[in-house]
């Protein structure tokens, strides 16, 4: 039973794939070592053993997981060693979420069979979950189960892996011919087109206008220049503003409502560690919540345009701390202005 139990953990740890943790259809897949205490009333001591879990997220907090185990444990009076089968299944809840740890809590059914007992009964988990990668955590559960026919409680801790992994979408678009139908203008559509047509005949002029040498142009306010080209930092793995970031994107505000025809591109940077992957996604969310922000004070969204490069472009090379708060970061750029840019209106 207890190589059955490894055998089968091992297989399913060779079968991962990378994929993102935690996210809604996220699968999650485990094998763990058990150490399980059953105590005196069962005439059985401390038992060793392991074993699989299979899981699946449907929401981000919470999942169920089914999970089989095998132990080896030993008996009092001389009584010979005995082999213990445990399947679980359970509803589980990340209540607390700490950067890369989160603690979790479960409960569920549990069946214990041995040659001269089985029983089934509640079972109960408290564990924590340590994020080693984007798609590995360290998982460490405390086990209780009671077994209902029999009256007896026993715990356990179990110490492993957890590997996920996100289904492909099954998702596909099928065209369906059909009768031609006739449709009414819906007054909100043509204003909506209206206004993306006169944004687009301000661009053609405003690009015009940019490419006639001859027509003598101001110069451009260097504080107005220099607030639209201010960096704005972010904490480790994180894509939340500070407070000193917020204040950063209010004076690009100012900049904006004094420049109507200005646009310009974010684009977010991520420090070394972390996958290629990972970093460009981390480096998308950090301009994505600039924008957002700029968007919540007014800033029309078709004004700004994002990108990404990941862990390109280091402002500073090599590891370490200092580098890596250097590279975490969003740049701002411009990609049309008027002829000159304007000093915001005091």
């Amino acid at each position: 039973m207890f190589t059955k139990a490894i055998t089968v953990g091992t297989a399913i740890l060779l079968g991962v794939v990378p994929a993102a943790a935690q996210q809604r259809g996220t699968v999650e897949l485990g094998a763990f070592g058990s150490a399980t205490s059953f105590g005196s009333s069962l005439n059985m001591r401390s038992g060793w053993g392991g074993g699989a879990r299979v899981g699946a997220f449907f929401t981000p907090r919470f999942s169920v997981e089914l999970e089989g185990g095998g132990i080896r444990a030993g008996r009092v009076l001389g009584l010979e060693d005995v082999n213990v089968g445990v399947i679980a299944a359970r509803l589980t809840v990340i209540p607390v979420q700490a950067g890369r740890l989160s603690v979790l809590l479960g409960a569920g059914a549990t069946h214990t069979d041995t040659y001269f007992i089985e029983s089934y009964g509640p079972h109960g988990l408290l564990g924590a979950k340590l994020r080693l990668t984007p798609n590995v955590d360290l998982r460490i559960d405390g086990i209780l189960d009671y077994m209902a026919n029999q009256g007896h409680t026993y715990g356990g801790l179990h110490a492993g892996l957890s590997f996920y992994r996100q289904p492909r979408s099954l998702t596909r678009t099928v065209t369906v011919a059909g009768p031609a139908m006739m449709h009414q203008p819906d007054p909100a559509m043509a204003a909506e087109h209206r206004r993306l047509q006169n944004i687009a005949a301000d661009y053609r002029a405003l690009r015009d206008s940019l490419g006639r040498p001859s027509v003598p142009r101001a110069a451009s306010s260097a504080a107005a220049l220099a607030t639209m080209r201010e960096i704005i930092y972010f904490s480790h793995d994180q894509s939340e503003l500070s407070d000193s970031a917020k204040a950063i994107l209010n004076d690009k505000v100012t900049v904006f409502r004094a420049n109507p025809a200005m646009r310009i591109v974010i684009v977010g940077f991520a420090s070394q560690p972390g996958t290629e992957a990972y970093n460009l996604a981390l480096g998308t969310r950090r301009a994505e919540a600039a924008k957002a922000y700029l968007v919540s004070r007014g800033v029309d969204p078709i004004r700004i345009e994002i990108a990404t490069r990941g862990e390109g472009q280091l402002v500073v090379e090599g590891p370490g701390e200092l580098a890596d708060a250097e590279n975490r970061r969003g740049q701002f750029r411009l990609l049309i202005a008027d002829p000159y840019l304007a000093p915001p209106k005091k």
